[in-house]
């Protein structure tokens, strides 16, 4: 029997293509090898491994304002909430300790370790002391050694490619007679801006920050920060974490690299620290009645309100309330603060003529105002007053459409939500009648039915209605503080027992009692507008008239426990108003 003869060409064929296939084999174990193995699954049957990628370091030095502490201790250190604000993609290493300075950290081979842990980013904050008599061992003088000393820090952290960003020394709070801050440690904060500006550093200005919150808390200050009563310097839980936040606001728009770690439910996601007074009006000083509206075309938040001219020269009973335009100023970061804008074009009445308590509110596309008018400037408060209505594509530029015919001739405060059946309900303050909160219905926004008196246990003004928490609320001005009604059908409403707003607050321009609000409700949260008159205290004259007068809008976050809403107004706000409607 014959064996089959094999071609020779064929076989060195089946013999190079052995070659080929162990080659790639070896290969690919290589690279098996080398990433760790294959482990994604992807929908063709390959699989691949992504390299791992290491988290960015971010080194944190300074001294105890700054420093880990035991939970047993009563001490908090800010960078020990710095980690809570980014994704697991960085990592943050505090080896800040406390008594240090910029000479000390260097010489007992902190900065040695700081290096050796490769950080990407270095925060930098010293001056405290620094600060200390010039017979200690810690002591440096601003002019020249401290400076001497940062410009290391930058030197040897930008060697291993770093980037060193100095953060100024926050303030203590300790206070000239007068009862201003003595900012102590500006000589150390001015010093680090002038090395920033040498080196082309970035710097985190925590001394002005630090300083502007505690101006905010006013008298209550020391008792909401500090870690023990006598203690102008360290800061108890709720004080380290307001120093982080402040850090962190500047932070995550010096650096971008960190700004794309931050983690979606961390606290930057709360916003900004409000300012304190939130508005004052360059013009007349008298902002007063708030409503906001968010501007899609501009990306930016709207304040409109009443621009009571508080700054005008001596005139009889009211009048300085009358003759009034309506201010816009706006927000580009949430509403954290507050620039003005200018006035609203309305172009409606004929010689003199007020403005007061606007409404605004947006659907399909076009904004409606709600405008108190009155036909002329007064002494007294007992001339008609008409509910306007007027529209407009752009927030800036209004059209008239009608005058609404509602209880009476002295009608003010308008005040609009869309009803769950797609109607609208306005309510309003009925001046005739006591100043009762009264109502109207409307299919379309243009044609209004009146329907009589909303509830009428006592009277009030500048009602506003929102839902929040499943529940219809409405806040009322009562003069005493803001009284607070709650509704599940917008038509019978509880009082709760306690008012808002009625005790006085402790910071800038909030020891009064707070006046006709606006509410906003974002996600899941809801924020209270409202103004004061923070020249209405016993210690102001009554001569004094421009203090008197004068008006600032304030903004406080509310909650909601056990079926009643509160608020603090004396604890900083953090506020991120979201973008609504169109």
């Amino acid at each position: 029997m014959m064996r089959p003869t094999i071609d020779l060409m064929t076989h060195c064929r089946h013999a190079l293509f052995k070659t080929k296939m162990l080659f790639i084999a070896l290969f690919l174990s290589l690279v098996v090898s080398a990433t760790g193995g294959l482990t994604d699954s992807y929908p063709s049957g390959f699989q691949s491994k992504r390299a791992t990628k290491t988290p960015l370091r971010l080194a944190i030095i300074g001294d105890s304002t700054v420093c880990e502490y035991s939970p047993e201790r009563d001490c908090r250190g800010w960078g020990q909430y710095i980690q809570g604000y980014f994704k697991d993609t960085v990592q943050v290493i505090n080896l800040a300790k406390s008594g240090r300075s910029t000479k000390t950290f260097i010489n007992e081979g902190l900065w040695t370790k700081t290096l050796e842990t490769k950080p990407d980013i270095v925060l930098i904050q010293f001056g405290h002391n620094d600060s200390h008599a010039p017979d200690r061992p810690e002591s440096t003088d601003a002019a020249t050694d401290y400076q001497d000393y940062l410009r290391r820090y930058i030197d040897e952290a930008r060697a291993i490619g770093a980037t060193a960003i100095l953060v100024t020394p926050v303030q203590r709070r300790t206070y000239h007679p007068n009862g201003t801050l003595n900012n102590s440690l500006i000589v150390y904060a001015d010093a680090m801006k002038t090395v920033a500006a040498q080196k082309n550093a970035k710097v985190i200005d925590l001394n002005v920050s630090s300083g502007i919150l505690y101006e905010q808390l006013g008298d209550a200050a020391n008792d909401v920060v500090a870690n023990a009563p006598k203690d102008r310097t360290h800061f108890n839980e709720e004080g380290a974490r307001m120093m982080a936040h402040l850090v962190m606001q500047e932070l995550s728009q010096i650096e971008p690299r960190l700004n794309k770690q931050l983690s979606p439910d961390g606290p930057m996601a709360l916003g900004n620290i409000a300012a304190k007074p939130l508005f004052r009006d360059p013009v007349h000083d008298g902002a007063a009645d708030p409503v906001l509206c968010w501007n899609p075309a501009e990306k930016k938040w709207f304040m409109f309100y009443t621009n009571r001219r508080a700054n005008i020269p001596d005139k009889q009973g009211v009048a300085w309330v009358h003759g009034t335009q309506i201010g816009i100023a706006e927000s580009t970061d949430g509403g954290a603060n507050w620039t003005y804008r200018g006035t609203a074009k309305i172009n409606y009445g004929k010689g003199e003529y007020s403005y007061w308590a606007p409404e605004v509110i947006e659907h399909e596309r076009t904004y409606h105002m709600y405008l108190t008018f009155v036909p002329g400037i007064f002494a007294d408060w007992s001339h008609p007053r008409d509910i306007l209505h007027l529209t407009s594509r752009d927030l800036l530029n209004w059209t008239y459409e009608s005058t609404l015919k509602l209880s009476s001739n002295r009608v003010i405060d308008a005040c609009v939500m869309q009803l769950p059946d797609g109607t609208w309900r306005m309510w309003y303050n009925n001046e005739v009648d006591h100043k009762s909160i009264y109502y109207a219905d409307s299919p379309d926004l243009y044609q209004w039915t009146d329907r009589g008196k909303a509830m009428g246990e006592r009277p009030g003004e500048g009602p506003k209605v929102f839902r929040w928490k499943n529940r219809y609320w409405m806040v009322v001005d009562v003069w005493q503080g803001l009284g607070i009604y709650s509704s599940d059908d917008c038509l019978n409403w509880t009082r709760q027992p306690e008012n808002l707003l009625e005790t006085p607050g402790k910071g800038p321009d909030d020891k009064v009692k707070g006046g006709h609000p606006d509410v906003v409700v974002s996600g899941d949260r809801a924020f209270l507008f409202y103004f004061t008159h923070p020249g209405r205290r016993d210690q102001i004259p009554k001569e004094n008239l421009y203090e008197q007068r004068r008006s600032s809008i304030q903004v406080v976050e509310l909650k909601y426990k056990d079926g009643r809403l509160t608020c603090d107004r004396d604890k900083p706000t953090t506020i991120r108003l979201l973008p609504t409607g169109s």
